[in-house]
């Protein structure tokens, strides 16, 4: 390498981590420059359908999400037939093509994304309350279930997640 330049570090786990069936994951997909692309309504509530559909068609355990006008934060697991990866790949994907259909010019997703994989002692529940509390936090909402753009298809008000029981690396 010439000096002076920098190496791209990589920045993913192994790819079996993001197969692991039962461990859960914290994302957050950026949108280039902080633009606050999904501020446009339509294109948010295009974002959140791309997003609901995708999962239930893929298998994707959809734990939690929250499109905030310059990102977007996701709770999810693998599925059988999908991975989180090749998921989050394919929801920029869908949802940057809903976008162009409305208007929108060029592409505006960052180049990959950030991802936690929960601990044993994390519990789902608290991770997701939080990323739903994030328009509260950022002023967009006095409530969250105010915020029209984000919510959960594994949990209804009330209901408690299932114990967390798997880890990346296949440990308990």
């Amino acid at each position: 390498m010439a000096p002076g330049l920098s190496q791209r570090h990589r920045i993913r786990l192994a790819n079996e981590a993001y197969r692991q069936l039962g461990a859960v994951c914290s994302v957050t997909i950026g949108v280039r420059a902080r633009v606050a692309v999904l501020a446009d309504r339509r294109v948010a509530v295009a974002a959140v359908e791309v997003l609901k559909d995708h999962a239930t068609r893929t298998g994707v355990p959809l734990y939690g999400y929250c499109i905030m006008p310059d990102h977007v934060h996701l709770v999810i697991g693998a599925s059988p037939s999908c991975d989180i990866t090749s998921f989050v790949g394919q929801f920029k994907n869908l949802a940057q093509r809903a976008a162009w259909r409305l208007g929108v010019q060029g592409a505006f997703w960052q180049r990959s994304f950030w991802d936690h994989f929960l601990r044993r002692e994390e519990q789902v529940d608290a991770v997701v309350k939080y990323i739903l509390h994030n328009p509260v936090r950022c002023g967009l909402a006095e409530r969250w279930q105010d915020y029209p753009f984000c919510g959960s298809l594994v949990f209804t008000a009330g209901d408690k997640p299932p114990p967390y029981s798997a880890q990346p690396d296949g440990t308990s």
